[in-house]
């Protein structure tokens, strides 16, 4: 006589063989959503956020408040405010540094103007690789963190050696700062210090306020005069 059978092992079978194509299914979804699945630990994700060398943090050049999209380089009680907008890239930049430059020093430094200088970094697409103009601007204010007299000086050398769309490297930016400025900014370029700053306040400011660059505005009003001729921004701040 024969020993009726469980059944037990058919249902356990038939269960476990429902609960793997669920499995499938969801895993095909998955795949096909571009979804994927996480088995999540006590530990937290490491961050990875951020531009390669760069600060993850806001930090703004010394005497500069996290919200103010420039540097202050030089306060008059009587005279004119004078906004320069410039990028380290810009071919048309170096052309106005060159000449208006000196005359733009000059009336800083006899209290004449105040003088707020915007780097800007809106041309970091334009190099190979990018990010050139934010770069440069990033090694001049680790000059300027160091030393605030020594802007002047650094703006002029980094347009002096302006590269194409190569760009320079960073080595190059700090051997070009240590030459004028006699500073050693290694440290504060490799990380990236202030390019948040640059990115984050200068850049909308400045794309809010202006067209491109080189752009002047005294007083708030943008000028409107030839850049190429010397003692042009001298006469329209006589003028103001």
């Amino acid at each position: 006589m024969n020993t009726p059978r469980s059944r037990t092992p058919l249902i356990i079978g038939i269960i476990a063989g429902a609960a793997c194509l669920v499995v499938a299914v969801i895993l095909v979804i998955a795949v096909a959503t571009g979804g994927y699945l996480v088995l999540r630990g006590n530990s937290e994700p490491e961050s990875g956020g951020g531009p390669a060398g760069s600060s993850a943090e806001l930090v703004s050049p010394p005497g500069v408040a996290e919200d103010q999209p420039y540097l202050e380089l030089s306060t008059s009680a009587d005279g004119p405010v004078v906004d320069v907008y410039l990028d380290f890239l810009c071919p048309h930049c170096k052309t106005f540094q060159q000449a208006q430059g000196e005359d733009i020093t000059a009336m800083a430094d006899a209290g004449e103007i105040t003088l707020r200088v915007h780097p800007r970094p809106m041309l970091d697409a334009n190099s190979t690789p990018p990010g050139y103009s934010g770069r440069a601007a990033n090694a001049a204010l680790c000059a300027y963190a160091e030393d605030q007299r020594s802007w002047p000086a650094v703006e002029a050398a980094l347009f002096e050696e302006q590269p194409g769309a190569e760009g320079l490297e960073d080595e190059d930016l700090v051997g070009i700062v240590d030459g004028v400025a006699g500073t050693d900014i290694a440290e504060c370029q490799a990380a990236g210090t202030y390019i948040p700053w640059l990115e984050d306040v200068v850049e909308p400011e400045a794309r809010e306020s202006t067209s491109g660059t080189p752009t002047v505005l005294i007083d708030g009003e943008v000028v409107q005069v030839d850049f190429t001729q010397p003692g042009a921004i001298r006469g329209a701040v006589e003028a103001a």
